[in-house]
């Protein structure tokens, strides 16, 4: 019996394979010969770069974890450049980091095929932001690809290389997160031999400054004229515009919501009775083929479906006022352009708008409540929190005994923004220390008027993403801050990637080198004063914050070092692995006395462990399923309730 990876790696067209649609794009590089494969982890498209750097996956050796998506950027055109297919993967939020390149890129142009696989995150269910992140297109002059289904997104990650290469530009696929995280089926094509870099020859192409650059910026600019008229211009089907001419009103649909639009009007027995038109690439729009559309029939009233902030609905203006075409257009004044656009949703508006035939649009700011329809349930928003055991919880907690609600606490991205413990802010990467060394400069010494103790975070793999200039810059203006390095030794929050600092046994990479020491980078920044701490060991950690948080002035780093629970609970090989806590053994279990618990709730309400649970009359007891023996609850319990169970003892 064949495993599921010899199915997803067979190099025979016609297998039926079940896949999500981050499994269908790295199906599509793969079967396109990429030659290098790299990423900065991110949600919702890490399974794309796990898939092929899978131990099972012919592309391994070809993958690369990057320090963040600008170098990834850089190195995957390089790549282009001398001629090989490069496969960049990122989220939405890091096309921000890797835009300077990615403006650049498409005055330059590649040689082999560059492609770069985005997932966006309407709704913001794995993200801090939500932009509609094709607007990039509009001042890079990238093409971009939306896949319909599955089976397109296998074709569509497959052909973009073949694009790439035809028309010298890179070339961005955009899924959306729903999308990465459903599941359906897909046809496998046959897998090319991987096409690696013969070698870079020199170009004047490739040079970007004064009158080079008016050249390269004209020279790109009639490209993209050329390419209204005749992209994506391949042979298959697949990959031209989907149109359905039922004449009616014409609606316009990219990605998945064309089956949206499908979908809802056979529901509403509307199937026959309107046209849709939906394009695979949505920069830029075949203007040939949206002429042929609208010359098939006399459109009194366009729909445009899609999500986010009006893409599409921008392009299509322009393009009907330039070849002077009148109709009544609904998009962004009835579809809402935040959140995540989901098919009830559509459903409705289209229902209005066809068969109840509602005259009234959305006045002002577009609409976000429009009803979802009959039926529909909302599900309940589920915040997301700290694993059992992580040091993060333990962290907050000795923090929260230190600073008030009136102080300024810096948050970043990680593992480290999950609730209960909220932060002073929270945006893009490296947002801790850098907006916090804002603040300090507006409090000035002392802590301004208000007195506010300033503090920052920044997880380890953020550290080496983006905060290294951050933390230099607050070394050399001795930022008036703490800022606490929460290392746990992994990207934790998108999968457990590797970062530079993850201990030498841990990498991945046969040959890995040594891991970089945080504590030896803040020295060579300048950084005067630099502590370590293990929140495992609750009470020297708070003994130490009671030494820094309020007689520190200046700038000072406080490392703060324990592993990532889940993966030292998961790897068998714990010879590294320090005790648990002072005086226990890993092997320790522990239960809660009841004749010594006063009910203060200190471990369930504030510690808030979600392993310790109530039952019906209210008494405290710890479930050992979920509990990792870390000892912190016995630690921090005033009563001296929580104690080694008896079943430790026998040990």
């Amino acid at each position: 019996m064949k495993s599921a990876a010899e199915d997803f790696f067979t190099i025979h067209a016609g297998r039926r394979l079940v896949l999500s649609a981050a499994g269908a794009a790295a199906r599509g590089a793969y079967e396109a010969g990429a030659g290098l494969v790299l990423t900065y982890p991110g949600s919702p498209v890490v399974e794309t770069f796990d898939l092929l750097a899978s131990p099972e996956s012919p592309l391994k050796s070809r993958c690369r974890i990057i320090i963040n998506e600008h170098v990834a950027y850089h190195q995957a055109l390089g790549y282009s450049l001398a001629g090989g297919r490069s496969f960049l993967i990122m989220k939405h939020v890091g096309v921000n980091v890797a835009s300077d390149p990615m403006h650049y890129s498409a005055y330059t142009g590649v040689n082999g095929g560059m492609v770069i696989l985005v997932g966006s995150d309407p709704g913001a269910n794995c993200s801090t932001g939500e932009f509609d992140v094709r607007f990039y297109s509009l001042h890079t002059h990238i093409p971009i690809l939306e896949p319909r289904d599955f089976g397109e997104t296998v074709a569509a990650t497959r052909n973009a290389f073949e694009i790439s290469e035809r028309y010298k530009l890179p070339v961005m696929v955009v899924i959306p997160s729903a999308f990465c995280y459903g599941v359906g089926s897909a046809q496998s094509g046959e897998a090319a031999p991987v096409k690696t870099a013969p070698g870079f020859v020199n170009s004047p192409d490739y040079t970007c400054v004064g009158a080079f650059a008016v050249k390269r910026h004209e020279a790109l600019m009639d490209k993209i004229s050329r390419l209204q008229n005749v992209f994506p211009d391949f042979e298959s089907d697949a990959l031209k515009p989907d149109f359905i001419n039922n004449g009616g009103a014409l609606i316009m649909a990219s990605g998945i919501y064309r089956d949206y639009a499908h979908e809802a009007l056979f529901e509403l027995g509307l199937s026959r009775n309107h046209s849709i038109y939906s394009p695979l690439a949505t920069y830029p729009l075949n203007h040939a083929s949206l002429l042929k559309a609208f010359t098939a029939e006399e459109y009194k009233k366009i729909i445009i479906i899609e999500d986010l902030e009006g893409f599409l609905e921008t392009q299509l203006c322009g393009f009907m006022t330039q070849n002077k075409i009148t109709a009544e257009i609904f998009g962004k004044n009835y579809f809402k352009c935040a959140g995540e656009l989901k098919y009830p949703e559509v459903k409705n508006i289209l229902k209005r708008l066809l068969e109840d035939g509602d005259p009234l649009c959305c006045e002002g700011a577009p609409s976000v409540s429009i009803s979802r329809g009959e039926g529909f349930l909302e599900p309940v928003m589920r915040e997301g929190t700290f694993c059992p055991g992580c040091p993060h919880r333990a962290f907050f907690y000795a923090l929260n005994k230190y600073i008030s609600p009136e102080d300024v606490l810096g948050g970043d991205i990680g593992c480290s923004s999950l609730p209960p413990h909220f932060s002073s802010w929270l945006t893009c990467m490296n947002s801790g220390a850098s907006i916090a060394s804002g603040v300090a400069l507006a409090n000035g010494r002392g802590g301004g008027a208000k007195k506010q103790k300033v503090v920052s975070l920044i997880g380890d793999s953020t550290f080496f993403h983006g905060g290294l200039q951050t933390i230099m810059e607050c070394a050399a203006s001795d930022s008036n801050q703490i800022c606490f390095i929460l290392d746990n030794g992994w990207t934790a929050m998108t999968g457990h990637q590797p970062t530079f600092n993850t201990r030498p046994f841990q990498r991945q990479a046969d040959g890995a080198p040594q891991a970089l020491s945080i504590k030896k980078i803040l020295e060579s920044f300048g950084v005067k004063r630099i502590y370590e701490a293990d929140p495992y060991r609750i009470n020297k950690f708070k003994a130490l914050l009671n030494e820094i948080i309020d007689s520190e002035d200046g700038f000072s780093a406080v490392i703060v070092k324990r592993e990532c629970r889940l993966q030292a609970k998961k790897r068998k090989d714990s010879r590294n692995e320090k005790p648990i806590a002072e005086g226990l053994e890993p092997a320790e279990t522990f239960e809660i006395i009841k004749g010594r618990c006063a009910g203060c709730n200190e471990c369930y309400s504030v510690f808030t462990c979600p392993a310790i649970f109530k039952n019906e009359e209210g008494e405290l007891y710890i479930n050992q399923d979920i509990c990792v023996k870390c000892g912190v609850c016995r630690q921090i319990c005033p009563n001296g309730a929580i104690c080694k169970s008896e079943s430790s003892y026998g040990r």
